[in-house]
């Protein structure tokens, strides 16, 4: 279901009435990771922190960065962090020791941390901010945990290194605690099977971001075409030699990208339930006209609450960029207008594949109906139509629903949403 399929071609054709060959913005790499860090953070970190407080059996969280950062930048980053700690300030005639200036990196995720801090229940969420990539890995004799200069992670940091370079340690003082790890397998220096292996033998709650700029991916096809050692770094990270039947022709370099992709996609799947989502960013250069970057992110989780987050952090980001696209435009109201009419057709449609679901398959637990859905339509509608469309269906008696016993009764039975304790009945 492309619920954007024509809209995009009318933006384009109202743009081209009103303006004469606009001019177009040029979104730099560092533009793209700050707009797709504050999506992440905002959409998706925000509201699966809060899921992950409700267990009761977190306390804290860790944003583990590691794609966006300079070394320099890292380093002078770092240094600041120190220079600072300790650091006497003269505040309306008292003094205050041990205050900290925040990094202008490190901003955006504190106040997120403020805000989960002070929620209920609350959660502690830590960001940890690495340089970008490196051409070396620290050796076994130097990657010890107590003979690198890492800080306490009882707050956010800047470290001068990359992931790769104290992966080990990083991951030992993370012990028990969640993780949401950004991290670009094709930097400099290529990652291996046996880079992720530790990401994918955690038990403990690991959200898996996976950052492929397309240009890299080429470039890493390229090289290892031609060089046996990175040729074997590649099979070891796809779990195939499947690569080597890849075009490298630049007409079909696209679908050689896209296969890259998809092999890559398999290679993680066998360490999730769920299946990997693989996702892409568009972004709105000018009135009416959206581009999908070259970069494609691949998400992997173990845990439901995370899948319905990211659900709804793509489709809420989509909706936010066709809504900024037409803003402006001569016939805006015409737009909108017509965007609800598609929002409306969809929801239209999902609810009928409701009902054909259900008496096909006979489901009785609405989140397993509605993850199926879901997955189906990766992105088109969040967890929050999902329930209002079985609300509809069962105020409407065209589904019947047996609650759970001594459940809670505050609620008519129409404003209630089915769980795993109540069964779904199909006329």
């Amino acid at each position: 279901m492309d619920l954007w399929a024509d809209f995009d071609d009318n933006l384009r054709a109202a743009a081209a009435l009103q303006h004469s060959e606009p001019p177009t913005r040029r979104i730099t790499e560092q533009t793209m990771l700050s707009i797709l860090r504050a999506w992440l953070l905002a959409d998706y970190a925000a509201p699966y922190c809060r899921s992950l407080a409700t267990t009761r059996i977190f306390r804290r969280c860790y944003w583990v960065d590691a794609i966006g950062l300079s070394q320099k930048a890292a380093t002078l980053s770092a240094r600041g962090q120190n220079d600072n700690q300790g650091e006497v300030v003269q505040t309306k005639g008292r003094k205050k020791s041990h205050v900290a200036e925040t990094p202008v990196v490190l901003q955006p995720l504190a106040s997120l941390a403020q805000e989960l801090i002070h929620s209920t229940p609350p959660i502690t969420l830590h960001g940890l901010l690495f340089a970008a990539g490196s051409s070396r890995k620290l050796s076994p004799k130097h990657a010890a945990l107590e003979n690198l200069p890492l800080p306490p992670f009882d707050a956010s940091r800047v470290l001068p290194y990359s992931w790769r370079e104290v992966a080990t340690p990083v991951l030992t003082e993370l012990g028990q605690s969640p993780a949401i790890f950004l991290l670009n397998p094709l930097g400099p220096l290529l990652y291996s099977n046996d880079d992720l292996a530790p990401l994918y033998r955690r038990t403990v709650p690991t959200e898996l971001l996976l950052l492929l700029p397309h240009r890299q991916v080429e470039a890493h096809l390229r090289s290892a075409a031609r060089v046996p050692a990175q040729a074997a770094i590649l099979t070891s990270l796809l779990h195939s030699d499947r690569w080597k039947t890849l075009a490298l022709k630049e007409e079909q370099m696209t679908e050689s990208i896209e296969s890259f992709q998809s092999l890559l996609v398999a290679s993680m799947q066998r360490h999730f339930t769920l299946p990997v989502q693989a996702l892409t960013l568009p972004v709105l250069l000018r009135p009416a006209f959206l581009q999908t970057l070259p970069y494609t992110l691949l998400f992997a989780t173990r845990r439901q609450d995370s899948l319905l987050c990211m659900n709804d952090a793509v489709c809420l980001y989509q909706r936010r960029l066709h809504a900024q696209s037409y803003r402006g435009l001569l016939n805006e109201e015409w737009f909108a207008a017509h965007q609800r009419e598609r929002f409306h057709a969809a929801c239209q449609e999902t609810e009928q594949r409701i009902q054909t679901l259900g008496r096909a398959q006979r489901i009785r637990r609405w989140p397993e109906l509605r993850q199926q859905l879901l997955l189906a339509n990766f992105g088109t509608l969040t967890t929050q139509d999902y329930d209002q469309l079985i609300q509809q269906l069962l105020a409407r008696r065209a589904i019947r629903c047996e609650w759970k016993r001594g459940s809670l009764r505050e609620m008519g039975d129409e404003e209630r949403i089915p769980g795993n304790d109540d069964t779904l009945f199909w006329n």
